[in-house]
């Protein structure tokens, strides 16, 4: 088994969700948690009346957490004679509260009193990548954008900046020779990944699938694809490959970096089987997870973890069509929430961004089945318990913490570390834990009674978390934090 390495980076996350960090686990369900609606949406709107997005606004874009702000790259849209999808920005503290700086940058409806960034594609911006790289000078901000025009269709075009608001294009553009609609950009191991939608001509797969183009300059980009992620079926069952109907993806997922691991956001394209109509599609949010940023799974099938009923609509709704959410790359934890937007597109769109939020981290956990299998209990059996892939710790050492609820003296959990032989360390085992005090907890501290945290070590650990207790089945474990010393 491949080990998980720490040596470049600060912090390892398990989530349940991860099937590669915590491939084992013995009488524990999973449970993934819809995002919450904010009260306050919308949370960007149109400026009015003649500003550069007061005719359209779209989430094809990024949020990127700097120096305590948060900086959002969208698609606006004026009333302007002849005016297309540009990059537009806000900042905001909070993740709720957004502000469109005047620039100054570019002249539109005859003033610069705008949020246009310093940048004019040669066509239309139909999406907003954007990866912050501080150490790399002069390029510290790239921008990975799809372009429409009737010299560029739909493909990839690309820009550097220092600032994140004056950028310059590469004379390479487009550096995509094949139809790509993205919206997650990462860099792994020293190598580009974009990741999104085939689209137009380039139907090779038959379906919306996810792709993934790789580069390691950033002007030099595969015209070959990884693929992914699908969520039709595949030959010898049967396969509807009409373009336009069944499950499909759309966009690709927007991702958020964690170190170990990308969490990423896609579009449930949703579509009739039978007419392709596209009055009635309806689009959804679903959640991907990938350890190489090539391949990528639903750790439970078709769940939606940003649910378009959360708009209020219904299928007995006689107004406009079902709500199409639109994802883009920006999930950020702020205090004790966990953020994030999306827009929606088609008829019957508000023309907007809408944030939604989870419990910081919370965005699925662990418990014991309720009902153990042929009338079983948890008191004459082994108990429930999850163990983590081998992980390689810093030469510094390491902190530990939990993310959990539910706690109490009858619903316990304990921390253990194991050599990668699933053997017991002395010093680290259940009988040396020390039991936590809080109920509830986004950190909980981990200590045992002659460690306070994992000592340095040539060899790999493992972390087994188990449950115990008469309601062992009311804790849960939201995620483990392994902290690197060693920054």
């Amino acid at each position: 088994m491949e080990y998980i390495y720490m040596n470049q980076i600060k912090e390892i996350v398990l989530f349940p969700f991860d099937n590669y960090n915590i491939p084992f686990r013995h009488g524990l369900q999973l449970e993934l948690i819809k995002a919450k609606r904010y009260d306050g949406n919308p949370v960007i709107v149109p400026s009015k009346p003649n500003g550069a997005d007061s005719s359209a606004i779209a989430y094809y874009g990024t949020v990127i957490e700097i120096d305590g702000n948060l900086h959002l790259w969208y698609l606006g849209k004026g009333n302007a004679e002849n005016s297309q999808l540009r990059i537009c920005y806000a900042i905001s503290k909070d993740g709720f509260h957004w502000k469109k700086p005047e620039l100054g940058l570019v002249e539109y409806n005859g003033n610069k009193c705008n949020n246009l960034v310093d940048l004019d594609w040669p066509g239309k911006a139909m999406s907003c990548c954007v990866l912050y790289e501080p150490d790399d000078t002069d390029r510290r901000f790239k921008m990975f954008c799809e372009i429409e025009s009737e010299a560029i269709r739909n493909q990839g075009c690309i820009a550097f900046s220092n600032d994140g608001l004056r950028w310059k294009q590469s004379p390479l553009n487009p550096v995509t020779h094949i139809r790509i609609e993205p919206t997650g950009l990462v860099k792994r191991k020293g190598c580009y990944y974009i990741v999104g939608q085939n689209a137009g001509i380039d139907r090779a797969f038959q379906k919306r699938v996810l792709i993934v183009s790789a580069s390691y300059d950033f002007e030099h980009w595969t015209s070959a694809v990884a693929m992914g992620f699908r969520r039709d079926d595949l030959p010898p069952r049967p396969v509807i490959l009409d373009y336009q109907k069944g499950k499909q993806v759309h966009l690709g997922a927007g991702l958020w970096d964690r170190g170990n691991t990308l969490i990423g956001l896609y579009g449930q394209w949703n579509a009739g089987t039978e007419t392709g109509d596209r009055r009635e599609l309806r689009m959804d949010i679903g959640l991907l997870i990938s350890n190489d940023a090539l391949h990528y799974y639903e750790p439970i099938p078709d769940f939606k973890i940003i649910d378009t009923s959360e708009e209020g609509w219904s299928e007995k709704n006689p107004y406009g069509d079902p709500p199409r959410f639109a994802q883009g790359q920006g999930i950020v934890n702020l205090g004790d929430k966990t953020i994030t937007y999306y827009s929606i597109w088609g008829r019957g769109g508000d023309n907007s961004i809408k944030a939604v939020y989870w419990s910081r981290d919370r965005l699925g956990y662990f418990s014991p089945s309720r009902n153990p299998i042929e009338g079983q209990t948890w008191i004459d059996s082994v108990k429930p318990h999850f163990i983590s892939a081998p992980i390689k710790i810093g030469q510094y050492g390491a902190d530990i913490f939990v993310n959990a609820s539910g706690l109490s003296e009858h619903s316990k959990i304990t921390v253990e570390l194991l050599n990668e032989k699933f053997e017991r360390l002395e010093g680290y085992t259940t009988s040396e834990f020390v039991q936590l005090k809080d109920n509830s907890g986004h950190r909980l501290p981990i200590k045992w009674r002659q460690r306070d945290f994992i000592y340095p070590t040539t060899d790999p650990i493992r972390v087994r978390v188990n449950w115990d207790g008469l309601r062992l089945e009311d804790a849960r474990v939201y995620a483990v934090y392994v902290v690197n010393k060693d920054y």
